[in-house]
């Protein structure tokens, strides 16, 4: 749909159905998917699961988001054993968008791990829990 026919359409959905423009451009941004793996392929995640090997050297949080709109972006905060340790801001630039961080682990860090997700405005959207064994 070309941006002129946008418009328009969501024109006629405020004066002719009574709804605010603002909740017509709102959209809800969601975590579809989160999970931890080993890495990354073709943006596809390998590896995935709760537990993770000890002396990987690098862990991965692959997250697809839906219903993202305009200019967009997620963050991932990196916690362990409580500690945030990173905090990755990632940009989310379609209403359907593959995005993922790293870590690079110590071979120390070993333990329970968890990655929370946060909108833009910083709401917390999803946590992922893992074990690093």
């Amino acid at each position: 749909m070309n941006n002129r026919c946008l418009v328009s359409v969501i024109v006629g959905l405020v004066v002719w159905g009574g709804l605010s423009l603002a909740t017509v451009m709102a959209r809800e941004i969601t975590v579809a998917q989160a999970v931890v793996c080993q890495e990354v392929v073709d943006r596809v995640p390998v590896g995935a699961g709760d537990v993770i090997p000890a002396g990987t050297e690098r862990v991965f949080c692959f997250t697809r988001i839906e219903g993202a709109g305009g200019d967009a972006e997620i963050t991932h905060n990196w916690y362990y054993q409580g500690s945030l340790k990173a905090s990755v801001v990632l940009p989310v630039r379609a209403g359907s968008w593959r995005t993922w961080s790293s870590k690079k682990m110590l071979p120390e860090w070993t333990g329970e791990w968890m990655i929370e997700v946060l909108s833009k405005d910083g709401t917390p959207l999803e946590s992922v829990i893992f074990f690093v064994q």
